[in-house]
């Protein structure tokens, strides 16, 4: 209680402040607190800032850790965690902000939410809900784009601003609170509504980052399953780079901010002006192959009809049945009149050439006639000496003119010539052909010659 004496006193801010931090700490210097954490984040100078939460959500407040304890305690520090924190109740003093001075740590096992988050994960993922076969590809160039987010965020204009820079794209806003109460019927409304609009290819459903506390929509299981069986697909875009929600697990794509879930879904135009540039030049290309390829076959059938036109046909048959006039006309003159000269040539040599040889061949004849009867004579005559000469060499060549001389054969019984005193033995019977008849012998004995008699 302030004294009565005290009601005139007057106060700078600083110095209630620093009154009310000296209170406060004298009062709850030593006191612990079993919360969840949330929104944590590791200065450079060491520091620890994070928030302790009541399970039900009902309480928060603002808590540090300094570097001295946080080099020891840091690490159990963790989004979600079930923390029992000791330490002190303080005021910051330039903000008038009073704080919890954390000094010591201890764990208190996973914060209801937390562990409620992780079994509803785990319970999505069992349905398919995360499969990747269920993912869907982006449409190239949607003419028409989707986008549930709160119209006063700054999300949706980064979504535009890209959008309007890259391609011209048509955006269709379905307004939606992204945290509060409200946050999760009208974000699953909203993607319900865009799905019933016929020009809608793609959706982007998102927000412009935030504390972890701030992404509990995206978390919600209605929110989940909305986005799963989103009639197109969908770029989920929390903007959150710590924290993965369950939305953007079931989404058909995950960006990281707005800006880039712009970028995904809205096509570069100056990629497609060079890929039209190079379509062009390809067209142009084929087209000037086509018409000089066109060109050669037009002038191909051109000359092919020209050979059939009647007039031509006729007027080339005029032409070959001219040069054939022409040529038959000179043909007598270079063919049959010198053949007709040359015949006549024959004929009168022919004429001269009888007489001649009629006259000649009958005094040849003549002589061989006269010939004819003096050939037998001298050719009688000389063929007897050719036969006297012929029997007398035959007659020094035979046998019998050998046994005129007194020579002898010896045959023996199988009438073969005894040449050798080996071929008869004693007592065999021979015969001795003489020149005049023929001996029977037998042999009494046989002396063979030696060489040297």
């Amino acid at each position: 209680m302030v004294d009565a004496s005290d009601r005139e006193t007057i106060y700078t801010v600083a110095s209630l402040n620093r009154q009310v931090k000296t209170a406060l700490e004298r009062t709850w210097g030593n006191i612990c607190l079993e919360a969840e954490v949330s929104a944590v984040t590791f200065a450079r100078s060491g520091h620890v800032y994070f928030k302790l939460v009541d399970p039900d959500g009902k309480a928060t407040v603002d808590a540090v850790m300094w570097r001295g304890m946080a080099a020891r305690y840091g690490k159990h520090i963790q989004e979600g965690a079930l923390l029992r924190c000791f330490g002190r109740v303080t005021l910051y003093e330039l903000g008038g902000r009073y704080q919890f001075v954390a000094e010591r740590i201890e764990d208190s096992g996973e914060g209801a939410k937390a562990r409620a988050l992780a079994e509803l994960k785990e319970r999505l993922q069992k349905e398919g809900l995360f499969a990747l076969e269920r993912k869907r590809p982006l449409p190239p160039s949607p003419a028409c784009v989707g986008v549930v987010t709160s119209r006063t965020g700054a999300a949706l204009q980064d979504i535009i601003a890209v959008s309007s820079r890259r391609f011209p794209t048509r955006l269709l806003l379905a307004h939606a609170s992204v945290q509060g109460e409200l946050a999760v019927a009208e974000i699953v409304s909203a993607i319900a509504l865009l799905n019933t609009h016929p020009d809608v290819e793609v959706l982007i459903v998102g927000r412009g980052g935030g504390a972890s506390e701030d992404l509990d929509a995206f978390n919600d299981e209605r929110v989940v399953r909305a986005v799963a069986e989103s009639r197109v697909p969908v770029v989920c875009a929390v903007g959150h780079e710590v924290d993965i929600t369950l939305a953007e697990l079931a989404s058909d794509r995950r960006a990281a901010t707005p800006s880039e879930a712009a970028e995904l879904v809205a096509p570069d135009a100056a990629v497609y002006l060079e890929r039209f540039t190079e379509l062009k030049q390809r067209l142009w290309l084929s087209m000037k192959a086509r018409m000089g390829s066109s060109r050669e076959r037009q002038s191909d059938v051109m000359h092919r009809l020209s050979l059939r036109d009647p007039r031509v046909r006729l007027r080339m048959q005029a032409e070959k049945l001219s040069r054939y006039q022409t040529f038959f006309a000179g043909w007598k003159a270079r063919r049959i009149t010198p053949v007709q000269k040359r015949m006549d040539e024959l004929r009168h040599r022919l004429d001269r050439f009888a007489a001649t040889a009629v006259q000649s061949r009958k005094g040849d004849l003549m002589a061989a006639s006269a010939g004819l009867y003096n050939w037998p004579a001298p050719a009688m005559a000389k063929a007897k000496g050719d036969l006297g000469r012929l029997a007398a060499s035959l007659n020094a060549l035979s046998p019998l003119a050998s046994l005129g001389r007194g020579y002898s054969i010896a045959r023996d019984d199988d009438g073969r010539i005894v040449k050798s005193v080996e071929q008869v033995t004693k007592g065999q019977h021979i015969e001795v052909i003489v020149a005049d008849g023929m001996v029977d012998a037998h042999v009494d004995g046989t002396t063979k010659k030696t060489s040297s008699s």
